[in-house]
């Protein structure tokens, strides 16, 4: 017949079956890394299941007397059911180890109480001789009763009752021995407990001790041991001091039981002070050690990789090539479908073909970078066309502080300046050299090994800036912080023993209150006022969750160092507060609640238990939340670019980790709100990336030569190659969006002496060719292409945080980065003529060079805007359905960034005209300083003031090569001129007069005499001029002297007093169409006439075409017109 199933059986088919699940669940997981977890779990249940088998073997009868079953079946079935489940062994080695420990117990409780135990038993055998005496006696009695002896029986039977008084005494000493032996077990036992941190075992066994104590000795003792016992205490007198309330004795009554109550007390409290300390050493662990912000990098680490690998892998740092062919196609089918009416629209198509580059980027972004957010960093860079437009190595020049690290110059480029090869083998700046070396002012972030025994692995410089370093999967505390993370759920035991304790004690309020003020506490952070009155000091959570004052600290180390940190403690908080309300914790020593009247009457399940502290965790977890988003706002003001932009992608990992790690937390609604910055933040990011620009283009162009390029014989071979149909071009690497168009047109003229001059001096032989910009136009382009791909990153991560954008710039996000550009474009235009000194010291040449970086920057501003919309397609900044007004507001961008280089070129163009005029002053007033006009005679060849300006025309106009041809003509007209009026002017203004101040205030005064052979040698220089404006290859520009050619020729023409009448007006204008009849009165009261010595000297000089008139004759014409200008 079958037995029913025992509880030890129904127990270990239980333990079967959570190991069973655990093990699945832990297969469920799956990781590797989890096997010494699983192998932790399955030892520590089989050692439990060792222990629940050896407690049915010693499993007693009832207390009440009424046996359950009998002892010999509960060892049978505990054997059966230990080798069904294969842990004989184990039982046997536990037994026989428990047996020992019980003899040793033994043999010291024996040791202990031997004085007395032999005593008891000295007098035991000191019964002996009675019983033998009684035996006699009986034989004696016997014989007497048969021989009708009375008397003798009589005395007999009395012996035989002392006897048995004895043997009863006896007896119950024996039962007063083994309970005490049994209570210094128990307390042995709660010692034990107390201090392997076990409160539940620890006070059972003294609640065990407790009741042995105060339980009556009757109820300790077995058959006739009992009555006697009752009876002996009842009638005799001397024992009513040491008996309880209803007359009978208790072992507490006892100097072992007094000493063993004494004893109780103490270890509770030892118990509460053990819960104490271990809770004190978890707290010590999450603030001092780190454990908490260890696990919360970790969730951090996970977030940010599941967030770049995106759904199905086809995120930007997904599986490739599936994830960025399928994005860059997609933005391909976009952009093919927009209106073609803007500029930006048009140029979109130009430099890139998915079919030649999408592939190629691919394979490229694969090689570069491992899948999660240093590929996603990457992808957005290439997504944005870095790599097709710059050398992987190139400085991306976004890091203001990196700037510094670089004596050597910014230049990444492989196009080198004027002083190298034509061929592009220029040492470090040739390409085959800035391929060897990195570039100067890229940081090249070096993370260690990733793991022992592994390689040392570079972080690219995109990567770096776009990501944090807390963030990346190669760190080098993965591994430790991966440990914490897996453990979490075992790190809360110490809070649910403190709290099983406390509650079992009855003192759960207590520990709430003492939990409460150590974990959700805060501190006072800042600087005293005067006086010591504290009125600087703030209170903060975030301080007393860390253990540093967060307040103090720059804005650089803030955002380096610890902003990472803080945002992995809440996470770190938060995911302890989840691991603790799961509630399923189950100790070592736990057992079920109905066995003690403790655990069924008073203690509380430990889901209702972490219940209670639920609204003080969220309130908290809201305060620290609010804590960091105001930090974080107030920082930000003192930020760069680039920590904005790496903040922004460690804020939205932030939130993703809360939502994962603590679903439940009410603080979940709310954390967009509190970590979500306002758009104040993006006008903050524009300001800065202003700023930086500024810098930046400052530096650059103060480190610029301001010489052209030299266009390389790789340029010649690209720029050469054939285009098939309709295929676009590939952008030219080191001068993308059009660049490599703009070059100099040399123009070989023959100057007046016979040489060959060219238009620009910087040509050594007449195969070289340049650009018309410098090599600080590459740079500042490569610049704020870097810039506006970081504020992409930034708007993306802002967006991703629940910033809400404005729709009436385009599509939202999009209209920032656009925004961004035009006044990185601005202000590059303004830095450019801001960061050489030089300009302001009359360097044409240098000024010349600037003028044409501006105009350079400017054409390609149509191809970079398209090159951005391309890559914002790309990542998701804009949706189909605002792509035709993106394309609109990228278009008014592009024109207002226009205008602010059409004022800078404007404004260049000012400045070189003001340094040539104000040279051409200079030189005028040199020269022409006490010169005699008055010359009584001709010349053969012009002034020498008319060669000085000539060379000095001739030196400006060759350094006007950089510049377009519209404003290189107009500087040859504007120069031209300038010169022909100040002669003019030095010809026809007054001497004296209201307005001769303001007429010659130029340095030196008008003519004051001048003659005919005066006025022929200016008229000769007048032809030199115009010989030489006719070289210069401008079409009219000779017709800038017309008018000083015309005063000059009608002075010399011998029909002028005819010219002069008012009937001949008609014929005058015909004639000398520039001339003004008030400026001839001017030159008529400055000429000197003839004398009478001059007549008979110069009688054959009449003979000539030259008008030659005598003083009465000027006063003749003067008064003729001066009738007329009345």
């Amino acid at each position: 017949m079958d037995k029913p199933k025992t509880g030890s059986t129904q127990n270990a088919s239980n333990d079967i079956d959570e190991d069973v699940i655990d093990i699945l669940g832990a297969k469920a997981v799956g990781p590797v890394d989890d096997a010494a977890m699983l192998a932790s779990r399955s030892r520590r249940r089989r050692e439990e299941a060792v222990r629940r088998l050896v407690n049915e073997v010693h499993r007693r009868q009832d207390p009440s007397g009424f046996q359950v079953e009998s002892h010999e079946w509960v060892v049978a079935s505990t054997v059966a059911t230990a080798l069904e489940r294969g842990l004989d062994k184990d039982l046997h080695s536990e037994l026989v180890q428990e047996t020992k420990e019980n003899s040793a117990r033994i043999g010291q409780v024996c040791h202990d109480h031997s004085d007395a135990f032999l005593a008891s038993v000295g007098r035991v055998v000191a019964l002996g001789d009675p019983a033998r005496e009684l035996a006699k006696t009986l034989d004696v009695a016997n014989t007497s009763l048969q021989a009708d002896t009375a008397g003798k029986m009589l005395e007999a039977a009395a012996l035989l009752e002392h006897s048995k008084q004895a043997n009863q005494r006896a007896r119950t000493l024996a039962g007063m021995v083994t309970a005490c032996r049994n209570v210094a077990v128990l307390l042995d036992r709660a010692r034990k407990q107390a201090s392997l941190g076990r409160p539940r075992a620890a006070l059972d066994a003294v609640d065990e001790a407790r009741s042995c104590l105060t339980a009556p000795i009757s109820s300790l003792m077995l058959g006739s041991s009992k009555k006697h016992l009752m009876l002996n205490v009842n009638n005799n007198g001397s024992n009513t001091n040491s008996t309880t309330a209803d007359g009978t004795m208790s072992l507490e009554e006892t100097p072992f039981g007094s000493r063993a109550m004494i004893m109780l007390p103490k270890i509770e409290k030892e118990v509460l002070n053990g819960a104490r300390r271990g809770l004190n050493r978890w707290f010590l662990a999450l603030r001092s050690y780190g454990d908490g912000a260890k696990a919360g990098r970790a969730v951090l680490r996970k977030c940010a990789d599941s967030m770049s690998v995106g759904p199905g892998q086809l995120g930007l740092g997904g599986h490739l090539p599936p994830s960025y062919i399928w994005r860059a196609k997609v933005a391909d089918n976009l952009l093919a479908r927009s209106d073609q009416k803007s500029k930006v629209a048009r140029a979109v198509r130009a430099g890139y073909w998915f079919e030649r580059d999408g592939s190629k980027e691919a394979q490229r972004l694969a090689g570069l970078s491992p899948p999660g957010m240093e590929r996603r960093a990457e992808a957005f860079a290439m997504a944005f066309g870095w790599y097709r437009c710059w050398e992987e190595n190139a400085p991306i020049l976004v890091d203001i502080s990196e700037l510094n690290l670089s004596t050597e110059g910014l230049s990444g480029s492989r196009h080198g300046s004027r002083h190298g090869s034509r061929h592009g083998k220029r040492g470090t700046l040739g390409f085959r050299g800035s391929q060897r070396a990195p570039g100067p002012g890229t940081k090249s972030m070096s993370v260690g090994k990733a793991a022992k025994g592994g390689s040392e692995h570079k972080r690219s410089a995109w990567s770096s800036l776009l990501t944090p370093a807390i963030l990346f999967e190669d760190s080098a505390t993965r591994k430790e912080d991966d440990e914490k993370l897996m453990g979490l759920p075992e790190s809360v035991h110490p809070v649910r023993r403190a709290e099983l304790a406390f509650n079992l004690l009855r003192r759960s309020d207590e520990f709430v209150q003492y939990y409460e003020q150590n974990r959700f506490g805060d501190m006072k952070i800042g600087s005293v006022g005067k006086g010591g009155d504290g009125k600087n000091e703030t209170r903060s959570s975030l301080s007393s969750l860390t253990g540093d004052d967060v307040s103090v600290g720059t804005d650089r180390v803030f955002f380096a160092k610890s902003l990472p940190h803080l945002c992995a403690s809440v996470v770190g908080f938060s995911a302890v507060e989840a691991a603790l309300e799961l509630g399923n914790f189950a100790g070592d020593d736990d057992e079920d609640d109905d066995k003690t009247g403790r655990n069924a009457g008073s203690l509380k399940s430990p889901t209702n238990s972490a219940s209670r502290f639920r609204d003080s965790s969220a309130r908290y977890e809201r305060s620290l939340v609010t804590e960091l988003g105001n930090l974080l706002r107030n920082r930000a003001n003192g930020a760069s670019l680039a920590e904005l932009a790496r903040a922004s992608c460690l804020m939205a990992a932030f939130r993703s980790a809360l939502k994962v790690v603590h679903p439940s937390s009410t603080t979940r609604r709310s954390d967009k709100e509190l970590l979500a910055m306002d758009i104040d933040i993006v006008m903050i990011a524009l300001k800065v990336a202003q700023e930086e620009q500024l810098k930046v283009t400052k530096k650059i162009a103060g480190e610029d030569r301001k010489e052209p390029m030299i266009v390389t014989t790789l340029d010649h071979m690209q720029s050469k190659k054939s285009r098939k149909d309709a295929i676009p071009e590939e952008e030219l690497i080191g001068l993308p969006f059009g660049l490599h168009e703009l070059k100099q047109k040399s123009s070989v003229k023959v100057n007046s002496f016979g040489e060959l001059s060219r238009n620009t001096r910087y040509s050594q032989s007449q195969k070289d060719e340049f650009y018309t910009f410098s090599k600080a136009v590459p740079e500042v382009i490569r610049s704020f292409h870097a810039r506006a791909i970081a504020c992409a990153a930034f708007t993306l991560s802002q967006e991703e945080l629940g910033q809400i954008f404005a729709q009436k710039k385009g599509s939202g996000a999009a209209g920032y980065v656009l925004d961004c550009v035009e006044e990185c474009v601005s202000v590059a235009a303004i830095g450019m003529q801001d960061g050489d000194s030089m300009l302001e010291e009359g360097s044409v040449d240098k000024a010349v060079q600037t003028m044409a970086n501006i105009a350079a920057l400017q054409h390609s501003l149509p191809r970079l805007f398209a090159t951005l919309m391309r890559g914002m397609c790309h990542v998701g900044m804009i949706r189909p359905d605002q792509l035709d007004e993106t394309f609109q507001y990228a278009e008014t961008t592009l024109k207002g960034a226009d205008k602010a280089c059409d004022k800078q070129v404007g404004h260049m163009y000012n400045l070189v005209y003001e340094i040539c005029r104000g040279k051409i002053d200079s030189h005028i007033n040199f020269a022409l300083d006490s010169f005699q006009w008055v010359s009584k005679a001709g010349r053969d060849i012009p002034n020498a003031y008319c060669e000085g300006l000539m060379q000095y025309l001739r030196t400006v106009f060759s350094q006007l090569g950089p510049m377009d041809e519209g404003s290189r003509f107009g500087l040859h007209f504007s120069c031209c001129g300038h010169v022909a009026e100040r002669l003019v002017k030095l010809l026809t203004d007054p001497v004296h007069g209201s307005d001769y101040s303001s007429s010659s205030g130029e340095g030196i005064p008008p003519i004051a005499r001048i003659d005919a052979y005066g006025l022929k040698n200016l008229a000769l220089d007048v032809q030199e001029f115009e010989r030489f404006a006719d070289t210069t290859g401008v079409p009219q520009l000779s017709e800038c002297f017309n008018e000083l050619k015309s005063l000059t020729q009608a002075m010399l023409d011998r029909e002028l007093p005819m010219l002069l009448m008012r009937e001949n007006a008609g014929l005058r204008r015909k004639k000398y169409p520039f001339l003004s009849i008030e400026k001839v009165g001017n030159i008529l009261e400055k000429y000197v006439g003839m004398g009478l010595g001059d007549k008979l000297l110069g009688t054959t000089q009449r003979k000539t075409e030259t008008l030659m008139m005598e003083k009465k004759e000027v006063q003749q014409l003067l008064r003729l017109v001066r009738m007329q200008d009345s």
